[in-house]
């Protein structure tokens, strides 16, 4: 995990709460939207077919887990996960009614999903080489794990939507941006292309791009001007292959260890004035979330689960024991569906000009 540094949401009833979200152009904002070129992508307004879904009542004041993950190999553990084990995380996900949504999108409630699926958001630290390489003519290796997304999202099409990559631009082979060989072993023109090739198969595909820093610093040893810089850096060294219009909206703590000045993962200042402001911080671990439409949830600390040997596996097997903690889409994207009785666990400013609904039972409220 740690980098070295380089010398660079069956209605029942309804109660309609009164909107209060205005959209800001301010990115740290929740409300704040991207230009519709370069968001994420969309979700589908009307599902032909949806994949398997599971016979639960909507429950959109339910858990989301957001899954870690960093590298593959063969010696498993916490940071490391087989490649036959990646294509079956991906599996018995799709078939237990998962669909990926970013973390840009679940912060912002933006969950536009079948009815009876569970959003889930994947995310991916460090770029490094196992997560992301190309062959020798340019084409997504099937065997990195973009490739293993992309080949499964094309046997099952309801798997839509894409993951978030954290990326650190500066750190040493093989985490410098999704690196295949030591900076200074490739010509500056061909490594700069082949990134350029990878941040464009990304942003194209649906997924997100984050910012993890420069070079997985320990932002809680520097002073609050390193930070800023550290981070800022780290976001200008993406910014720099991303589309136009791009921003960055999630950070990634190294080692999920906090700065001194805990704002300043969210928000700063850097480099004659520049500035950085984030709608989402992923911690290191925690286990899943409150809904993003539920008061506890907090954008600025989004737990994780780590994908370590049988963590997966143990959290959806609590899903099944306790199917009310499970988030559980009711197919419409203009309505917050909620178990009876729950309103008041309902954040009035995160659900925006959502309609709530109460549909289901009371012991599925979270």
């Amino acid at each position: 995990m740690f980098m070295n540094r380089l010398p660079l949401l069956a209605i029942a009833a309804l109660l309609v709460l009164p909107a209060c979200t205005e959209v800001s152009a301010d990115p740290s904002d929740p409300a704040h939207r991207l230009p519709p070129a370069v968001a994420d992508a969309p979700r589908a307004a009307a599902w032909t077919d949806p994949g398997p879904t599971v016979d639960l009542p909507p429950n959109e004041l339910g858990e989301v887990m957001v899954l870690e993950y960093h590298r593959l190999g063969e010696d498993e553990g916490p940071w490391v996960r087989r490649p036959e084990n990646f294509r079956r995380d991906l599996e018995r996900l799709y078939e237990a009614g998962y669909r990926p949504v970013t973390v840009r999108q679940l912060v912002r409630g933006e969950i536009d999903l079948p009815a009876g699926t569970t959003p889930v958001a994947f995310t991916f630290d460090d770029s490094t080489l196992g997560q992301f390489y190309l062959t020798e003519d340019g084409e997504v290796d099937p065997h990195s794990m973009v490739g293993m997304w992309d080949a499964f999202r094309e046997e099952h099409p309801a798997w839509a939507g894409g993951a978030t990559w954290c990326i650190l631009p500066g750190a040493d082979h093989p985490s410098n941006f999704f690196g295949e060989q030591p900076s200074r072993e490739v010509p500056r023109a061909e490594r700069e292309a082949r990134i350029q090739r990878k941040v464009d198969h990304l942003v194209e595909g649906g997924h997100e791009l984050c910012n993890h820093t420069m070079w997985h610093a320990r932002l809680d040893r520097y002073d609050d001007a390193f930070v800023q810089d550290q981070i800022g850096a780290g976001q200008d060294s993406i910014l720099a292959y991303a589309p136009e219009g791009y921003e960055i909206t999630t950070f990634s703590l190294p080692f999920g260890i906090w700065p001194a000045n805990r704002e300043l993962a969210w928000s700063g200042r850097y480099r004659d004035g520049k500035r950085f402001a984030y709608e989402a911080v992923l911690e290191v671990t925690g286990g899943p979330n409150p809904s993003p439409f539920h008061r506890d949830f907090d954008g600025r600390s989004v737990k994780r689960v780590i994908v370590a040997p049988g963590a997966l596996e143990r959290q959806m097997e609590r899903y099944d024991r306790e199917p009310g903690l499970r988030f559980v889409s009711d197919g419409d994207p203009t309505t917050v569906a909620i178990p009876a009785g729950a309103a008041d666990r309902v954040s009035a400013t995160r659900r925006g000009e959502r309609r709530v609904v109460e549909v289901g039972r009371a012991e599925f409220a979270p």
